[in-house]
């Protein structure tokens, strides 16, 4: 029972010619090859090196003529023998690396990839065409951040930005396969962006459960009710709506307001709007007027406003002069460039030399 399951598997084998097979195919010819120009008094089949050289030339049909059989036994050997079964091997190597990458590639494309020990990157959830590609333009163009980007879909299509994104695609967003295979236990950043605020909610729903602390998760919503919802129910989440009324009558009334915007959210050119977290262990809490002085003649960093940390997470834009700044509180900040945690330090670490500013 057991040698007619061994030989079943086998044959299974030898028909699909795995990987296994050919390699055990190729030593015993070159085995016996060897073997049989060894017996017949060949001279390169007194080296290994020179055999291994000669085999790998003639399987390939490069033929340098360096090596070649001197013996008419040797010569028949390599006419009947190794000539034609090493160039068949050859060619059935070649065809299924061949066949391998077509395979990767298509599955790749078809979204049947798995990115599930991916870390660092950015999940986005949902296709809108246009919209979407001009995200993975500003991903990109931030080169602070790691440029992994996956593209987690349930359209049926196949990767629209191939070479600039991962793509998985799956049934549904609700299903936990399909967002670990989109790496979402990895991700640091995910971006929900789908057509529907239901399906919108459901998503980060999945998502929440799934990600790791550290992960930050951006949803778009079009209904005021939904972003309320899931600001109250996934603590941290950050929700975005459309501002395009906002913008229309707040540019009517001031004129050019609609160019700051864009111009804040740009990142290819000009200043632009980051965030940075008030590093602890720096003895003391400086005030906010004095912190953007100090950014200011230094970095060429104009401050924004804050967010107080262990409270409600309410932003506070252009905040009162005394505000104190603490450990924990995130800065929003226009500049030329992203600061590190180093950076920010060095600049509240100025506000204690003397005559700096004056004290709060």
């Amino acid at each position: 029972m057991f040698l007619i399951r061994l030989y079943q598997r086998l044959q299974a084998a030898a028909l699909t010619l795995s990987w296994p097979v050919l390699m055990v195919l190729v030593l015993l010819h070159g085995a016996s090859a060897w073997l049989l120009f060894f017996l017949v008094g060949e001279a390169v089949a007194t080296s290994i090196t020179r055999w291994f050289y000669f085999y790998v030339t003639t399987a390939t049909t490069v033929g340098y003529g360096d090596h070649s059989p001197t013996t008419e036994g040797g010569q028949l050997i390599a006419a009947l023998w190794l000539i034609p079964g090493s160039i068949m091997l050859f060619a059935s190597f070649i065809g299924k690396a061949a066949t391998f990458v077509a395979e990767h590639w298509r599955r790749a494309m078809c979204g049947k990839g798995n990115y599930g020990n991916l870390e660092g990157h950015t999940l986005i959830i949902g296709w809108h065409g246009e919209p979407t590609e001009a995200m993975v333009d500003i991903l990109l163009k931030d080169t602070q951040f790691s440029n992994e980007i996956v593209l987690c879909v349930v359209n049926e299509m196949e990767n629209p930005l191939p070479g600039r994104v991962k793509f998985v695609r799956g049934e549904s967003f609700s299903s936990p396969q399909l967002l670990e295979r989109a790496g979402v236990r990895g991700a640091d950043r995910v971006i929900i962006y789908d057509y529907a605020d239901e399906r919108v909610a459901t998503i980060a729903l999945s998502v929440y459960r799934l990600k790791h602390p550290g992960c930050h998760v951006v949803a778009h919503c079009d209904n005021r009710a939904t972003a309320a919802m899931l600001r109250d129910a996934l603590p941290g989440i950050e929700c975005t709506q459309g501002l395009s009324i906002e913008m229309l009558v707040r540019s009517a009334m001031d004129k050019g307001i609609s160019r700051v915007v864009n111009e804040l959210l740009a990142l290819d050119h000009g200043a632009t709007q980051f965030q940075q977290t008030v590093p602890g262990g720096l003895g003391g809490s400086p005030c906010y007027g004095d912190l953007l002085v100090v950014a200011k003649q230094r970095a060429d960093i104009t401050l924004l406003g804050l967010c107080k940390s262990g409270g409600n997470g309410h932003q506070i834009l252009n905040p009162p002069s005394r505000t104190p700044v603490c450990e924990g509180d995130v800065l929003y900040y226009m500049g030329p460039s992203r600061l590190s945690q180093d950076q920010l330090a060095e600049l509240i670490g100025a506000l204690a030399a003397p005559r700096e500013v004056a004290p709060c």
